[in-house]
């Protein structure tokens, strides 16, 4: 029996790019996990207790879409974000860029943290509140984009689950930030919770920022990034970028085909099963979580197959999944039956949309140059997450109020899953491999023939 291939050193230099590489993954996900459990932490905040703290002043209503207002401020401050980091990611290096996105974000947690209410400071309070936000906007506009390619450019191996274990760590920020809540409110009162309990969350936030910022701290550039020579540092990326425009609306188209659908059901459909039907908030919330759980386990299952299937054509059949799912959705919706609506959404969320998200980190980076690639990404996703994110849930909420029926809503999600499909039909590969993988062998093979 030859027994010398298992001993056989492994080359000093390789395991170094390994061992970096383990690092600049660690680095990327858990600080992706941290920055999106504050930005998340908000939204459940703006629900249960920023009504009450920051606009009191307010009928019960009006509070509530004030404090709803002030939460898709983050989804407008988002292209901002991420055009300012794409622009200086791609000019001085990935990781001085995502060490500051996650640093403006715990900053700004922090300091929701101890605002003052109404009740201290006036209206000061909301306008600092909306002040802050805007700043957890700029801070999640960047961190995506320049998490993925700290993963990805580290390692030429496995990418597509790289890939798919950043996009999974979104859905353990939004875990973590709905659980956050859920221990504060089952441990305290109604008045300690207004008082100062809804704080706790916000400022649990420093401890693990710092944890993310030390390990960002500890990875090395983008070897990638300093690879390229003095020729290839682009002046304007953002320019470069809607030069050659195709990508770029491929990629706007995808996004917003996917938010529309997934912020129809996380934000629309539960609000709807509740106020309409009669769906218990803690059912909308056991929905929620699960299908976040599920998704996080998957993205990675998704991000491993869609290299090995076409990163492009699992993106598409995901979205044409997203949208013969929307009639059963409503219907299983009208059923009230819990557990069926339990599984319909974690079927939804967990699995079919958790294939767009997986395969998209290594698919999207792979539409851009390195010169351009972080700004690229980044007004991609960052622009659909405005017109995906923050409109169609209003739009949705006006038309079943107009037309006092769920059908306008699903055909909503229908469209959005056809222009996203259309997106993935459009997506070019570049010609250039992504940390010297085999990903330019793979790109005949991974678009979409009509």
């Amino acid at each position: 029996m030859h027994t010398h291939a298992l001993t056989e050193p492994v080359h000093p230099s390789a395991q170094l790019r390994t061992e970096r590489g383990g690092l600049a993954l660690a680095a990327a996900a858990t600080g992706t996990a941290f920055e999106w459990y504050d930005f998340f932490l908000y939204g459940t905040a703006a629900a249960l207790v920023f009504p009450a703290v920051f606009f009191p002043a307010q009928e019960p209503m009006i509070g509530i879409l004030l404090s709803f207002a002030t939460f898709a401020t983050g989804f407008i401050a988002r292209p901002v974000g991420g055009l300012l980091a794409g622009s200086l990611g791609d000019r001085f290096g990935r990781r001085p860029v995502l060490t500051a996105t996650l640093l403006m974000m715990g900053l700004a947690t922090a300091c929701i943290g101890v605002l003052p209410g109404y009740a201290q400071i006036g209206v000061f309070a909301p306008l600092a509140l909306v002040a802050l936000r805007f700043v957890q906007g700029l801070a999640a506009g960047g961190e995506w984009p320049g998490a993925v390619l700290i993963a990805l450019e580290h390692s030429s191996r496995h990418r597509g689950l790289r890939g798919g274990i950043v996009a999974a760590s979104l859905y353990c920020g939004l875990i973590l930030g709905n659980l956050a809540f859920v221990v504060v409110v089952a441990l305290l009162d109604e008045q300690a919770l207004l008082a100062w309990g809804w704080r706790v969350p916000f400022l649990a936030s420093v401890v693990l920022v710092a944890v993310g910022l030390v390990l960002r701290h500890r990875v090395g550039e983008s070897p990638e990034f300093l690879a390229r020579d003095a020729k290839e540092q682009p002046r304007r990326p953002l320019r470069e970028s809607l030069g050659a425009p195709r990508n770029v609306i491929a990629a706007v188209l995808v996004r917003t085909g996917q938010n529309a659908c997934f912020y129809t059901i996380t934000v629309f459909c539960l609000g709807y099963a509740t106020a309409m039907l009669g769906f218990s908030a803690h059912a909308a919330l056991t929905a929620l979580l699960i299908a976040a759980a599920l998704a996080a386990v998957m993205c990675p299952v998704w991000g491993a197959l869609g290299e090995r299937l076409g990163m492009a054509r699992l993106t598409a059949w995901s979205l044409g999944g997203l949208g013969a799912l929307a009639v059963p959705l409503f219907l299983v919706l009208d059923s009230g039956n819990a557990v069926a609506i339990v599984g319909v959404v974690a079927v939804t969320i967990g699995i079919v949309n958790a294939a767009a998200d997986g395969v998209q980190p290594l698919w999207f980076s792979g539409l851009f140059p390195p010169r351009r690639r972080y700004t690229g990404i980044s007004v991609g996703r960052e622009i659909a997450g405005v017109i995906g994110g923050g409109l169609t849930p209003l739009a949705a909420t006006a038309l079943v109020a107009s037309t006092g029926h769920w059908w306008p809503v699903a055909a909503i999600m229908m469209l959005a899953a056809a222009l996203g499909v259309v997106g993935a039909a459009i997506a070019r590969p570049i010609d250039e491999p992504i940390a010297g993988s085999g990903h330019t062998e793979r790109a005949k093979d991974d678009r979409i023939r009509a």
